[in-house]
């Protein structure tokens, strides 16, 4: 294809996604128009050096490009396989830490498949050609979205914080008995920074820590937040413990509605939501989701605990968003499979 309709292409995805996430940038789809734009620059310099080159330089560059490609998808999933035995070693065995075990085995699967896919003889049966390509097509999906939604939680969580909320809602994450975690503490942490900017331009938000009390737990997550807070200055007529939520969207809809029983006649309240970085786009598109104005920020993570919580956040993503796009490449797929095992099939 001309590279110059690759990169015109390219740049109108670039700003069509741009202007997207200017006017609303909780829209998870927006990170497609991002990796999109990358995905048609790449290909449009592709086909301008292939225009360029000779025919031999093009095979040996076809061949670098692919084994580097190769190296970088093992080194991926050597490297995930090694963090999930870590986060397991110090966390425990949960959902949340073997998922970058799981991550990281497909990575170095994936390659195989791919190779599978791609053979044609005798040596390899049909039937074992269409679960590699199967296994190759859902691979390339997963990892699309995946690149995607880190490209927009990336971005997302460079845009600076906003002042003028009519509330600061700390959304819970888990207690150790009735003491405050590491991972909630540096949530706490930041909605201070938060509070603080709001207080020193002359603005007295409500504070609301939200979370409710889990059966291996001595108090609720909202009363142990609350007490930090007080201990760090906050005043408690401040804070509003809303202390029944035991996921994002009831931590999101329960303390709207703990902030319009304080303020009945406010209209549209506008919220910050303050929670950890690997959960911010997640959190910003439930906002959308229910409707109400608000900004999500994110306080920092161990970078050891930082690849097994935000695949977590990429899975729980998949499985609440994106439903319409799942059917319809899964259908595709099952109709190109059909039709592939179908022509394998009369062939013989």
């Amino acid at each position: 294809m001309d590279p110059v309709v690759l990169f015109a292409a390219g740049w109108a995805a670039a700003m069509f996604g741009a202007y997207r996430m200017g006017r609303e940038p909780r829209r998870l789809s927006s990170g497609f128009f991002v990796l999109a734009a990358v995905a048609l620059t790449i290909a449009g310099a592709g086909a301008a050096i292939a225009r360029l080159a000779e025919p031999s330089a093009l095979v040996s560059a076809a061949v670098l490009l692919g084994a580097l490609f190769l190296v970088a998808v093992i080194a991926a999933g050597l490297g995930l396989l090694t963090n999930g035995i870590t986060v397991i070693r110090r966390e425990g065995m949960r959902p949340t830490t073997v998922t970058p075990v799981l991550v990281g085995f497909g990575l170095l699967v994936l390659p195989v498949a791919a190779t599978l896919a791609l053979r044609r003889g005798p040596a390899v049966p049909h039937w074992l050609m269409l679960v590699a390509a199967t296994a190759t097509l859902v691979g390339l999906y997963l990892v699309a979205h995946l690149l995607a939604f880190a490209g927009h939680a990336t971005v997302y969580g460079k845009l600076p914080d906003e002042t003028g909320a009519d509330a600061i809602v700390v959304l819970g994450c888990g207690l150790h008995r009735n003491r405050v975690t590491p991972l909630l503490a540096a949530r706490l942490n930041r909605a201070l920074q938060v509070y603080r900017a709001e207080t020193a331009i002359g603005l007295m938000p409500l504070v609301i820590t939200s979370g409710g009390k889990g059966s291996d737990e001595a108090v609720s997550e909202a009363d142990a937040m609350a007490a930090y807070l007080v201990r760090a200055g906050v005043a408690d007529t401040s804070i509003v413990r809303e202390r029944f939520s035991r996921n994002t969207d009831e931590n999101l809809r329960n303390s709207l509605d703990a902030l319009r029983r304080r303020h009945p006649d406010s209209t549209g309240p506008r919220i910050t939501v303050v929670t950890s970085n690997f959960h911010v786009l997640r959190a910003a598109a439930a906002t959308r989701r229910i409707g109400v104005d608000a900004h999500v920020v994110g306080a920092r993570t161990a970078l050891y605990f930082l690849p097994a919580a935000f695949l977590r956040e990429f899975a729980a993503v998949l499985t609440t968003h994106y439903r319409r796009t799942h059917v319809a490449v899964a259908a595709a797929t099952v109709v190109a499979l059909t039709a592939a095992a179908a022509d394998a099939y009369f062939a013989v």
